[in-house]
């Protein structure tokens, strides 16, 4: 039979392949579909990781260029979060959290009700901390002194003490003295209390032992315990520790001068700032800073490796390329796709990075971080790691990106 030729209304050859009412056909469908397989991300990363497994060599080079800029930032991360353990930690434990002032007196009836006053009509955090050489507790089993620090009001809430074992006790009178202990203390032994001189040592009951940041042997119990066994408050110290936050923080010094006036109490001086957290942590922040720059700079040299990589390797996927843009890929995949492969290679990089800083932390620490547990791997330096993986990835694939996806499709098919 004669092969009819279909035309439109006005006289012109209907094209082959496609329907009267100017739809696909099935075969002009299928190149739909390859178009939009090819638009979306799934396919492109897919390709992305076969290009990294197929070149494998160019990839371990790399990623060989990331691993020493991304190492030096794992390492800033650890060894700042470490060294807020090994030093910010304890100062606050010993000394008080940021702005913490004290006023001391002598430990009379008068200047002990005048300083609760004060406590008592503080508007922050305050405690009186009462240091007693009358007072004697011993260990039983060599007979060694350790030092007694009677305590009330908010004393937790301005030295942080971590309660390790036991409940931290309260402030009040109890039949057997309940006292929290430190670390060095609690490997004493027994431990016995003798309120004044001369009286007969009497059982304690430790109901707690914490960290208070100190090396030598310290209890700590509650004030209304001590003065309940001792009466007369001779030859002690009374500190009173206040501190404020916010906006009145500024002001906490002659806050706590015009406290002291107002209930009477006889102080040895001014207020007296005793914390050294906020110096401490302006000096780590300075080093910190100082060494993100130095890790910065050698992750800059990662960045300009991958650039180069990225460019040489571009003339000889170029008919790859076009064949991807001839099957209907767009500039923009194949920007996504050199980009993807570069992302990659930068998370390759920064978790072998990782690994190797983790290493290192297992090793290091327990020899040179006395007291930090080797388990508490600080998480955010590895976080901090894969996202400057990334970004030098991404960094170094840009321009070749850049450049793969403005290939003219013509040039390079004829070539």
């Amino acid at each position: 039979m004669p092969r009819t030729e279909h035309r439109t209304r006005h006289g012109h050859p209907r094209p082959s392949g496609g329907s009267a009412n100017g739809h696909d056909t099935p075969s002009g469908r299928g190149k739909v579909g390859t178009v939009r397989q090819l638009q979306s991300p799934g396919p492109l990363f897919g390709s992305a990781l076969q290009s990294i497994r197929t070149k494998s060599g160019r990839t371990a080079l790399s990623c060989l260029s990331l691993v020493l800029g991304v190492l030096s930032i794992v390492i800033v991360e650890i060894a700042s979060s470490t060294a807020a353990q090994v030093v910010l930690q304890p100062a606050e434990l010993q000394q008080g959290r940021s702005n913490t002032w004290e006023v001391t007196a002598p430990a009379t009836p008068q200047s002990m009700q005048a300083a609760s006053s004060v406590m008592r009509q503080w508007s922050g955090d305050a405690a009186l901390l009462v240091t007693d050489q009358s007072v004697v507790v011993h260990a039983s089993a060599t007979g060694q002194h350790i030092q007694v620090n009677a305590y009330t009001g908010s004393l937790r809430a301005i030295r942080p003490f971590p309660v390790l074992h036991g409940k931290w006790p309260a402030d009040r009178p109890t039949l057997t003295p309940a006292l929290a202990v430190n670390q060095a203390a609690s490997a004493l032994g027994g431990l016995r209390i003798q309120p004044t001189p001369g009286s007969q040592p009497l059982p304690v009951h430790v109901s707690a032992v914490v960290d208070d940041g100190s090396s030598t042997p310290q209890v700590w119990i509650p004030l209304q315990q001590l003065r309940s066994r001792t009466g007369a408050e001779a030859e002690a110290t009374i500190h009173v520790i206040a501190r404020l936050d916010g906006k009145h923080a500024a002001s906490t010094q002659s806050r706590l001068n015009s406290a002291a006036d107002a209930f009477g109490l006889k102080t040895n001086g001014e207020a007296q700032r005793v914390d050294t957290v906020d110096d401490l942590a302006a000096t780590l922040d300075t080093m910190r800073t100082t060494f993100l720059i130095v890790g910065g700079v050698t992750l800059l040299v990662g960045v300009i490796g991958i650039l180069n990589i990225g460019l040489a390797t571009l003339s000889e996927r170029s008919e790859e390329f076009a064949l991807r843009r001839s099957l209907g890929a767009t500039r923009v995949d194949v920007a996504v796709l050199v980009l993807a492969e570069s992302m990659m290679i930068g998370l390759l990089g920064a978790t072998a990075a990782s690994g190797v800083g983790w290493a290192l932390y297992k090793t290091a620490v327990p020899i040179f971080a006395d007291g930090v547990e080797p388990d508490a791997f600080p998480l955010q330096a590895c976080i901090v790691g894969l996202a400057a993986g990334a970004s030098a990835g991404l960094l170094g694939g840009a321009f070749p990106a850049l450049r793969a996806s403005r290939l003219p499709i013509a040039v390079v098919m004829r070539a």
